[in-house]
């Protein structure tokens, strides 16, 4: 794992927080791509990107500090904003940011839905990208598996505190199975690479919605419910492999998998809904 990518002096770049930058601007230059194409001015795509950027990543924060109030104390206010260490919930984005985007894009007279299906597929991409910033950071990890894909994690490589401070599985290993190779090696047992599978979904996610928008496109806006069912019936299906301690439902299944469940059955709806409301008002498709 490599939290830290570059330390010189009081000068430190942090994996996590670099390919969320990454995955961000990579998003906002093929968003202003296809937006040129259907008539949006990609200065108004980059006007926005920064509040939605602002909204997206506070929206994660807070709900990552709802769900796990322990990592956080009043001693330590900079770990409240240290979003550079990790400890975001991506569900805790898409509101915010959906309730900007709406006021945004009215205000400089721009096509909501329209808007929302050049912006859509790229979402996944930022996700992915972030996703492997994850991977580096050593959050996120799965579960031990003996499969041959299985990663094994260790301490940050420029962290020589005792004890070590480093990778949440390396740790969580000590703890759990009181394994003396493991303190010994500074290595974790194997587990599932969650945040690589994570990465294949969303590239994947991204794939099919291009290929959806381009080939049927059954109405504008149809991409924003299609993207977040597929990755809830995704995430679901991840959160079994997960071994980071996700909080539990009574037990049986994580909050997150609690979200995906509801934010399946929400997005169905909503799909559904503006699916009736296109018909209505017979909205014409995006030109392709």
């Amino acid at each position: 794992m490599f939290p830290t990518l570059l330390k010189i002096g009081p000068f430190t770049v942090h994996a996590y927080g670099l390919m969320i930058a990454i995955g961000f601007l990579i998003a906002v230059v093929m968003v202003q791509r296809d937006g040129k194409k259907v008539g949006i001015d990609p200065r108004a795509v980059s006007d926005m990107a920064f509040w939605l950027l602002v909204l997206g990543v506070g929206g994660s924060r807070l709900l990552h500090i709802l769900m796990y109030p322990s990592q956080y104390s009043w001693r330590d206010p900079i770990g409240w904003i240290a979003v550079w260490q990790g400890g975001l919930v991506y569900q805790g984005a898409p509101i915010p940011v959906a309730i900007y985007g709406w006021f945004a894009t009215r205000r400089r007279k721009i096509n909501f839905w329209q808007m929302m299906d050049c912006t859509t597929p790229y979402v996944a991409v930022a996700h992915a990208v972030g996703r492997i910033g994850c991977f580096l950071n050593g959050c996120c990890y799965g579960k031990p598996t003996s499969l041959p894909w299985g990663v094994c994690f260790r301490r940050d490589p420029w962290d020589l505190a005792q004890p070590p401070t480093g990778s949440p599985a390396f740790l969580d290993h000590c703890q759990r199975f009181a394994d003396v190779s493991v303190n010994h090696s500074h290595w974790s047992h194997p587990v599932h690479p969650t945040q690589l599978y994570s990465v294949v979904m969303l590239i994947t996610l991204c794939l099919v919605l291009l290929y959806l928008r381009k080939k049927w496109h059954p109405f504008p806006g149809f991409t924003l419910p299609l993207y977040f069912f597929l990755y809830s019936i995704g995430r679901f299906v991840i959160e079994f492999f997960r071994g980071d301690h996700n909080p539990t439902v009574f037990g049986l299944i994580s909050y997150q998998q609690m979200f995906s469940i509801l934010a399946a059955v929400g997005c169905t709806l909503f799909f559904l809904v503006l699916r009736q409301w296109a018909r209505q008002k017979d909205v014409p498709a995006t030109p392709k």
